[in-house]
């Protein structure tokens, strides 16, 4: 049987990186950001996004990496897309994708809305490198910061801000964030959410991966934060398929800067459906359009 072109395009991108990999003694990481400016193929942007994803996974099998190395799910990229398009007033806005990785995020939004001008904050210069190249096979432009967004900066407003966070504890203590604990280091997804929102625009929107027991875990500065400087709109829980087990169980939550009181009935919180059933999805989908109308 022949192979479809976007097998061909996974396939040619699998042999370059093990030649990179067996030739030159980089990790497989590395040796697959450089076949993507190696590699000689032609195909739709989808079909090359969707090569590299799956060829990064094979290398993921292949070599340890670290946790914050992980793709973006489509699952989680799509959705992100969906609400960012629907909330945005202006769809030609700018986008800045804290801790963007290897951009995979960000390509994601793009193939949904090709009018974003994307911006991406990374400080692993492995993932910055690797974003430029997939940037360059995949023709699209995107600004990429190689700063840590919670220290001091030089990075634009923008009107939407989106993040798939790593969770973890930042390595120092900070001062001046309203998320930040009193005393010892505080939770870098905490940090890096309140960091991107001071990069968004007044009225501009945040949405983020988070750990589900977010709002419910003793984490008062958060609920300081959200109940001072942000608006919360959604919390939305994704599909319990795309996680190893209930402790890794992550959420969307979804910010509007500056705060304005609402009540508990105009915030949408709910499930996200498995993409795999098209009934349920859809339904979610215009739960999301009757909301913001």
């Amino acid at each position: 049987m022949e192979l479809s072109n976007l097998e061909k395009i996974y396939e040619a991108l699998v042999n370059k990186t093990d030649d990179i990999h067996e030739h030159t003694g980089l990790s497989r990481i590395e040796s697959l950001s450089q076949a993507l400016l190696e590699v000689d193929v032609t195909g739709t942007k989808i079909e090359k996004r969707k090569a590299f994803q799956f060829a990064y996974l094979k290398q993921l099998k292949e070599e340890q990496v670290q946790p914050n190395h992980q793709l973006t799910p489509d699952v989680i990229g799509y959705t992100i897309g969906y609400i960012g398009n629907v909330l945005n007033e202006n769809s030609s806005g700018s986008v800045l994708d804290v801790g963007s990785g290897s951009g995979h995020l960000s390509m994601t939004l793009s193939e949904l809305n090709s009018e974003l001008q994307l911006n991406g904050v990374e400080i692993d210069p492995t993932l910055a490198e690797l974003n430029a190249n997939l940037c360059e096979f995949l023709e699209t432009h995107m600004k990429i910061y190689p700063q840590n967004i919670i220290e001091q900066n030089f990075i634009e407003p923008v009107d939407l801000v989106v993040g798939d966070l790593p969770v973890g504890f930042y390595p120092v203590e900070v001062e001046g964030y309203t998320t930040a604990f009193k005393e010892g280091k505080s939770f870098a997804h905490l940090l890096m959410i309140e960091a991107g929102m001071n990069k968004a625009k007044e009225d501009g929107i945040g949405i983020f991966t988070v750990p589900s027991n977010i709002l419910t875990e003793n984490q008062e500065t958060f609920k300081t934060y959200i109940k001072e400087d942000v608006t919360l709109l959604m919390f939305l829980n994704l599909p319990k398929t795309i996680f190893k087990d209930e402790k890794s169980q992550k959420s969307l939550i979804v910010l509007k800067k500056g705060h304005v009181a609402l009540n508990n009935k105009d915030v949408l919180i709910g499930d996200i459906p498995d993409f795999k059933d098209k009934d349920s999805m859809k339904q979610f989908l215009s739960t999301v359009e009757a909301w913001q109308k």
